[in-house]
């Protein structure tokens, strides 16, 4: 981690606050085919039932049948459901600038994706391992380093570096689970505790118990994002 990855004692900003109002709360998950995207957003939607939200859409990009193709899904969720048709969610996609949250499982796809989604309110989670594209990778274009990644994304938050948050979440798989793939409920934990999301841990198991293989592997890795979201934002 770097100090840009610190909340450096700046005022919270939760978007789970909109709970509070009943406005739909809107999340962003993107990253590469095979990191868990879609399972990651399935898992969301599966919790917030758990929650008691009454409203759950959703967007998800299928057909990428090869590996490292660019994937984004859309949540949205919503705690009760209004007399007042208007306040109501109707589409299952986000629109222009009104994300609150992005959960990115690597860093370049959520560059795809601010420009249209994201605005002053978008607190971004992200994983800071990377997975360059082919054409980096041919040596035709150059990856962005984090602090320029950051340095864009603040311009869609306000310039608000407290809004950003990086965790290399693929190396605490790899190290204390011996599983990449774990990452993306690493990031979920994560996401947890830097954005205020309030899922409680014993939804999220009774969900992992149910929906996933390797339940207590898949919780272990719930708990170490959730500390090390805490940990980053009481440094």
């Amino acid at each position: 981690m770097t100090g840009n990855e610190l909340g450096n004692g700046k005022k919270e900003f939760h978007p789970a606050m909109n709970e509070e109002t009943n406005h739909p709360l809107n999340i962003v998950i993107v990253g590469t085919a095979g990191q868990g995207v879609i399972t990651l957003k399935r898992f969301i939607e599966y919790v917030a039932m758990e929650e008691g939200y009454k409203c759950i859409y959703g967007s998800e990009m299928h057909g990428l049948a090869q590996r490292e193709g660019a994937i984004s899904s859309h949540c949205r969720l919503q705690r009760e459901v209004s007399s007042n048709t208007r306040e109501n969610m109707h589409s299952p996609t986000i629109c222009h600038g009104d994300a609150d949250i992005v959960i990115g499982l690597e860093p370049v796809e959520v560059l795809r994706n601010a420009g249209l989604l994201c605005s002053e309110k978008t607190v971004f989670a992200i994983n800071s391992r990377d997975i360059p594209p082919i054409m980096v990778t041919a040596g035709k274009q150059s990856y962005p380093s984090l602090d320029e990644i950051q340095e864009i994304l603040e311009r869609y938050s306000g310039g608000e570096h407290d809004r950003i948050y990086f965790l290399n979440a693929t190396k605490i798989a790899l190290e204390q689970l011996d599983d990449a793939q774990k990452m993306n409920m690493i990031m979920l934990g994560f996401t947890l505790a830097v954005t205020g999301l309030s899922f409680s841990m014993d939804a999220c198991n009774k969900v992992a118990t149910r929906e996933l293989k390797d339940s207590k592997m898949n919780e272990k890795a719930i708990e170490l994002g959730l500390q090390s979201g805490k940990n980053l934002k009481h440094a």
